[in-house]
């Protein structure tokens, strides 16, 4: 089947909106929100239910009800081949990397002056519209020196905290929801659209933020379906294997330049070049340069113009055909924010091709550079994957801080 197959909606209207799209991957919303200029996309009356008419998805592949995706391909063969990789150096040859960025850093001025001239401030890569979280204590040795708490019986003390400012799900390194993108009327495996709008009434209201003001929050809107909590449970382990794109054919500090395109020739010349087997099921990361350029104050960066993959019929296929369970990258989106296809101006529609209708899970704003440069030492870059977003009930989104551990040359062992 198709994901042309699946538009007819409660109303029986097959035909296709293409502001439902964009309304309801945020893209307008936050661009706006950040006071960049989307007119010359979303006046387009391109229709992406038109690019993506005969091309493969997996709806009810796994069941009617099924809210995981692509993450059902992985299970313990594929965990096995993952440890496979990371043990090939024996017991003293594993190094560990974590891959997220900080929740709480820096924010970034996109606003220029000019809608299109990049920016030079640095700071913390997120999509326009969205901010770091800011945290602050509740108590701590400040607040036993001037009495504000007594020390427990025994003597022990402690400190905590909580955030004090809105925290999006989508900041920093995070894995979206199967439902997070849509295109049409329908999200992943065919629940209507109006599972993304849910209110659920709380029993009892806590101390909150309403209407951008302090208040009691007793109810709140979510996912009933394709949110979040399924990809929690599950966690995601197996083979990961990263594709150094930048490195490959970016400039000598292995950056790809703004606006460059990463397609499925890139990906596939990328991994023959390191000497890396890409098998099926395995878990795609690729390095565009993007992190190292947003955090050099010397460098532009443009979060609508970053590189990213490009969308095609047969990287979709190719996608497909893998059986890929999830894709991760050093950017916001994965892919290319605004893209051009057949003529027509598009945002984000691989998140409609691989959420929507292969339900594989996109991995955004990822911390590579490390990862990369030891891969790079040894020549070795696969490795055990594993990962698995905050469990936030209902949400279009969550955090996550995955770990790749990756065997490396003898010389590079720990005691």
């Amino acid at each position: 089947m198709t994901g042309h197959d699946h538009e007819t909606g409660p109303s029986g209207d097959s035909s296709v909106d293409r502001r439902n799209f964009m309304r309801g991957c945020g893209a307008v919303a936050a661009m706006a929100a950040a006071g960049l200029s989307v007119d010359s996309v979303a006046a387009t009356d391109a229709d992406l239910r038109a690019v993506l008419a005969d091309l493969p998805d997996n709806w009810e592949r796994w069941g009617e009800d099924d809210e995981l995706g692509a993450l059902n391909l992985l299970g313990s063969e594929q965990a096995y081949r993952g440890m496979e990789a990371a043990m090939r150096r024996g017991p003293k040859g594993i190094e560990r990397f974590t891959l997220q960025l900080p929740m709480t850093g820096d924010t970034i001025n996109v606003l220029t002056g000019d809608a299109d001239a990049p920016t030079t401030d640095t700071g913390d890569p997120l999509f326009p519209g969205r901010t770091p979280g800011r945290r602050d204590n509740t108590q701590d040795a400040k607040s036993y020196a001037e009495g504000d708490v007594t020390p427990n019986p025994g003597g022990i003390k402690y400190s905590d905290d909580r955030f004090v400012t809105e925290l999006f799900l989508h900041g920093a390194t995070h894995m979206d929801a199967l439902g997070h993108a849509w295109y049409g009327d329908e999200v992943y495996n065919g629940h209507d659209e109006t599972v993304t709008a849910q209110t659920k009434e709380f029993d009892r209201a806590v101390p909150g933020c309403v209407d951008g003001e302090p208040g009691e929050v007793s109810e709140t809107r979510g996912h009933s379906a394709a949110d979040i909590s399924p990809l929690a449970e599950a966690g995601v382990a197996g083979r990961g294997v990263l594709l150094d794109v930048g490195r490959m054919r970016g400039n000598d500090r292995g950056w790809l330049e703004l606006g460059a395109e990463v397609t499925l020739e890139d990906l596939r010349a990328t991994a023959d070049a390191q000497g890396v087997d890409l098998r099926k099921r395995d878990i795609i990361l690729f390095r565009t340069g993007a992190i190292e350029r947003v955090t050099d104050s010397e460098a532009e960066w443009d979060p609508l113009n970053e590189p990213g993959l490009a969308f095609s019929e047969d990287l979709v296929r190719w996608v497909h055909d893998m059986e890929i369970p999830l894709i991760g990258a050093d950017n916001v989106a994965v892919e290319k924010v605004t893209q051009t296809i057949d003529g027509d101006q598009y945002v984000i529609p691989l998140h409609g091709a691989l959420l929507r209708d292969l339900g594989v899970s996109l991995n955004e704003v990822m911390r590579l550079e490390d990862l990369a440069a030891q891969c790079a030492d040894d020549g070795i870059y696969d490795f055990l994957f594993a990962s698995a977003p905050l469990h936030v009930e209902r949400a279009t989104g969550g955090p996550v801080n995955p770990v790749a551990l990756k065997a490396t040359k003898p010389e590079k062992k720990r005691d």
